[in-house]
């Protein structure tokens, strides 16, 4: 339980992606929740993400994907986090992405839009 610190959220839009506006609206959506929220921008590599939420202490990576076939980077970047025993968790979002998607590759969390995606934080982190 987290009650006495501010949560630190990691946020991406992974490799290949250059689509960032819903990425962006999550972070200015989370900041406003209170969280400390470290925003790497648009076509982000999966070791950069999984090396920044190291040295951020990240308590939360949220990936985002605007383009099928970028996608299959937020598995990259899941696979990278177990092998590097990562405590944070990844919950994931973008207009293809799916909840039966984030089961299939392990995510955490899927949020649909910002609003749920501060409550999906404050749930797994409780």
């Amino acid at each position: 339980n987290i009650q006495n610190k501010t949560a630190k959220v990691v946020m991406a839009t992974v490799k290949g992606d250059a689509h960032d506006i819903g990425k962006n609206i999550v972070t200015a959506v989370l900041e406003s929740f209170g969280f400390d929220v470290l925003d790497l921008g648009k076509n982000v590599e999966a070791e950069t993400i999984i090396e920044k939420a190291k040295e951020f202490d990240a308590d939360i990576i949220g990936l985002s994907a605007l383009m099928t076939t970028t996608m299959i980077e937020m598995e990259k970047v899941i696979e990278l986090k177990n092998i590097s025993n990562l405590k944070a968790k990844v919950i994931i979002g973008g207009a293809p992405v799916t909840q039966s998607f984030a089961e299939s590759i392990r995510a955490e969390g899927y949020s649909k839009d910002a609003i749920e995606a501060a409550n999906l934080i404050k749930t797994l982190l409780n």
